[in-house]
């Protein structure tokens, strides 16, 4: 019984963990047009850095070397997929950012197959099919040009399928915890240097504009990716991930809402289609599991 409450608790918290990325994308649209895109990850991520600090300080001293490496790594990926989307939501709507970025649950599976050697399987290839078609509903213009915002978003979803990628190696040989801080300050680290290279803060900054900072920097990046680590401890992964790519129907449901954006019936198409592309991706381990399973007891009772 505490099993099963503590697989439900899981679940509530990640479903939990969408709403709050899901929101963040109407946050971000907001304060991207006062603070730089750079600048903007540096403070969230330095926010987060710092709070894991106060909260795991006897946890931190026992960082490694090994554990600084990975980070680094991790770091880079991080910041080029946050930088990608925080540009691509300034040129497109909140509704698209989203729903591109959720590819990266399609192009996992390839990558593990470059990486591990592992084939993606029949319905990988079809997720990966319908993902295509409604990226181009969804995108795609008269003269089939695709919007530069579309294009840096679904660039987006690419590098954060680099970055899962990246963990799930990296995680085997590292602490989460440990892996995080690191992640969290090299990702800070290095867009706070791209900011200072490349972009100019602004002298005065709105209340606004501080709130959406504070937000994304102390709930959808630090609790948030904290709680993610606690709850798919008890979440099944296949289960975890459909339900964390619910991020882009909130993400959706909020720029309607909040920002006024359209929903024409193209766009609605090619949400749908990228929501079943997640689905069949994502669910597919446990369907391929039950069938193989009921093979095994048919074999069984025949012997």
């Amino acid at each position: 019984m505490k099993i099963k409450n503590k697989s439900l608790a899981a679940d509530l918290g990640l479903l939990f963990i969408t709403v709050i990325w899901g929101s963040a994308f109407v946050v971000v649209k907001n304060a991207v047009n006062t603070v730089p895109a750079s600048y903007m990850i540096a403070i969230r991520f330095g926010i987060a850095a710092v709070l894991m600090c106060i909260f795991f300080y006897k946890k931190i001293q026992k960082i490694d070397f090994a554990c600084i490496k990975s980070g680094a790594i991790l770091g880079v990926l991080l910041f080029i997929a946050y930088y990608l989307q925080t540009i691509g939501v300034k040129y497109t709507t909140v509704g698209n950012n989203a729903f591109l970025t959720a590819v990266y649950v399609v192009v996992v599976p390839f990558l593990y197959w470059m990486l591990k050697k592992e084939k993606p399987d029949g319905y990988n290839i079809a997720a990966a099919f319908i993902c295509i078609v409604g990226i181009g509903l969804l995108s795609l213009h008269s003269g089939f040009k695709m919007g530069w915002g579309d294009l840096l978003s679904l660039l987006c979803g690419f590098a954060f399928a680099s970055q899962i990628v990246a963990i799930g190696i990296l995680t085997e040989k590292n602490d989460p915890i440990l892996l995080s801080f690191t992640q969290f300050a090299f990702t800070a680290i290095i867009a706070l240097t791209v900011a200072l290279c490349t972009e100019t803060f602004p002298v005065k900054l709105q209340s606004s504009s501080i709130m959406s900072l504070l937000y994304i920097g102390v709930f959808s990046t630090f609790i948030a990716l904290s709680l993610q680590t606690v709850c798919q401890k008890y979440s099944p992964p296949a289960r975890a991930s459909l339900i964390m790519s619910l991020e882009s129907l909130f993400g959706t449901v909020f720029g309607i809402i909040f920002l006024g954006e359209a929903l024409t019936l193209k766009t609605l198409g090619g949400f749908l289609l990228i929501f079943a592309a997640v689905i069949v991706s994502e669910t597919k381990p446990s369907f391929a599991k039950l069938k193989s399973r009921k093979i095994e007891l048919q074999e069984s009772n025949i012997k």
